[in-house]
């Protein structure tokens, strides 16, 4: 998918309701279409950054989640909840794709040790360091665990939206929550740099 797909358009706003818009597309309007990719799109793109961290391809990952979205959008059954079907559908890529990357030992760093995007304005050394270092500690997670983790702490969706989300039950979403918490916290306390970080975070009052 080397090319984009959509494109934003400026001053796309529009007076329909997210339902409105979701319910046109499932009645086959394609005008629609540039409207949803407008409306969306944007979240949809934070919530791959968040759940994925750096890397060059997320713009193709977004445009797969849109191809899905729009192929799949007739099986929405509650239009008003489209931005959580979309959050799915994005839960989902991102899982394939993270098994993607491990089956090919596909590595998120260059050779020089630095992220390959940089964000605009782009971070400093050092934060591009915690960055890399933070989504270490995430690869060292197991693909459902890491999704489950990110969605709830990073995502900020309630136990009960990732629970659906991945198609477990609240307790087995909280049981996968509870173990990749504890291991993540281990693994931080492991790197002398993350573990400063939170120990200084921890002292200034901050979650």
């Amino acid at each position: 998918m080397g090319s984009s797909l959509f494109r934003l358009v400026p001053g796309g706003a529009t007076a329909r309701s997210d339902a409105e818009i979701a319910e046109a597309l499932r009645r086959g309007d394609r005008d629609a279409e540039l409207e949803a990719w407008n409306r969306f799109s944007p979240g949809s793109a934070e919530t791959l950054r968040r759940l994925l961290g750096p890397g060059p391809d997320r713009e193709d990952l977004l445009q797969e989640v849109y191809l899905r979205f729009f192929r799949n959008v007739r099986s929405l059954r509650e239009p008003a909840a489209v931005r959580g079907f979309l959050s799915g559908i994005c839960v989902h890529v991102v899982r394939q794709e993270i098994a993607r990357r491990r089956r090919s030992r596909w590595l998120r760093l260059t050779d020089s040790g630095d992220p390959p995007e940089a964000t605009s304005p782009a971070p400093d050394i050092e934060t591009r360091d915690l960055i890399a270092r933070y989504y270490a500690v995430l690869d060292k997670l197991g693909t459902t665990d890491r999704s489950i983790f990110v969605s709830r702490t990073v995502e900020r969706l309630t136990l009960n939206e990732v629970a659906d989300l991945h198609g477990v039950s609240i307790s087995t979403a909280q049981r996968r929550l509870a173990r990749a918490t504890k291991r993540v916290a281990a693994l931080v306390r492991q790197d002398p740099t993350l573990a400063a970080l939170v120990a200084r975070r921890t002292a200034e009052g901050q979650p």
